[in-house]
C-alpha cells in the first residue's frame, strides 16, 4: 500500500487517489505506530507540493530542476496551511478536512489561490511608494471636497439619489473610483500591521496618494450631485 501511495502519476494503474491517501492519513491517528503515518504523511506532502506549484514554477538550470523564489513561497504557504489543518484534525476532528477527502484538487487549489494573493500583496508592499506630481491637490480641489460626504447625505435612503450617485461613481477615473469603492468596503488607507489589507497596499501607492485621490473623487461627486438638484 505504501508503494502505491508513492506513485505520483494518475495514469499509473496502481495510482492511489489523493482523497484516499488523505483518508488513510487521518485514520492512522488511531494507530499507535508512528512509522506508517510518517510514510503516508511524506507521500501526501509530496503530492501537495506538486499540486501547489503554479504554472511555470519549475525550470531547469543545466540538468538540475529549480523553482522560483515566488513559487517556493506559495508552495510553502500551502503546505503550512494544510499542516495546520491536519494537526488540528489529529488532535480531535476538523470538519474542513472532509472536503479534501471529497475533492482534493479543488481544496488545494483554494489554498494555492490564497497563498498567491498574499504573495502578490507582499510584492506590492515591497515596491517603492510613489509621490507623483499629478497626485498633488490644488486649493480648488480641497475646497470642492471640503467635509462633504455623499454617503451620509439625508437623501441616501432615496432610491433615485442612490442611483444617481452610482452613476456618478462609475464616471470617475479608474484610480479615483477604486479608492471610493474600497473605502465603501471598509478598507483603511494604511496600517502599521503588515498583515492587514489596506487600500494603499492593494493599489500599490502610499496613503497620501489614497487621500488625494479620494478628495478629488469627492469633489467631483459633490458637483455631480449638486447639478442634479
Amino acid at each position: 500500500m505504501i508503494e502505491r501511495m508513492r506513485i505520483s502519476s494518475p495514469g499509473h494503474p496502481d495510482f492511489l487517489p489523493s482523497e484516499c491517501l488523505l483518508h488513510f492519513v487521518r485514520k492512522s491517528k488511531r494507530d499507535n505506530s508512528s512509522v506508517p503515518f510518517e510514510l503516508m504523511y511524506k507521500a501526501l506532502i509530496a503530492r501537495i507540493e506538486r499540486a501547489a506549484a503554479t504554472p511555470g514554477a519549475y525550470h531547469y538550470v543545466g540538468e538540475k530542476q529549480a523553482v522560483s523564489s515566488r513559487a517556493e513561497k506559495i508552495i510553502e504557504a500551502v503546505v503550512f496551511a494544510f499542516e495546520v489543518k491536519l494537526i488540528e484534525d489529529r488532535n480531535g476532528y476538523l470538519a474542513a478536512l472532509d472536503y479534501f477527502e471529497v475533492n482534493f484538487a479543488a481544496a488545494i487549489k483554494a489554498l494555492r489561490l490564497t497563498a498567491r494573493a498574499k504573495a502578490d500583496l507582499e510584492e506590492k508592499r515591497n515596491q517603492p511608494l510613489s509621490y507623483d506630481d499629478d497626485e498633488t491637490i490644488s486649493p480648488e480641489v480641497e475646497k470642492a471636497a471640503g467635509s462633504y460626504d455623499p454617503f451620509k447625505s439625508e437623501k441616501i435612503d432615496d432610491p433615485a439619489y442612490r442611483s444617481a450617485l452610482g452613476v456618478a461613481i462609475n464616471k470617475l477615473p479608474a484610480e479615483e473610483r477604486e479608492v471610493i469603492l474600497l473605502s465603501l468596503k471598509g478598507y483603511n488607507d494604511a496600517s502599521s500591521d503588515p498583515e492587514v489589507i489596506t487600500i494603499s497596499g492593494l493599489l500599490g501607492c502610499n496613503d497620501q496618494t489614497v487621500r488625494n485621490r479620494r478628495k478629488r473623487a469627492i469633489g467631483k461627486l459633490r458637483k455631480a450631485m449638486e447639478d442634479l438638484e
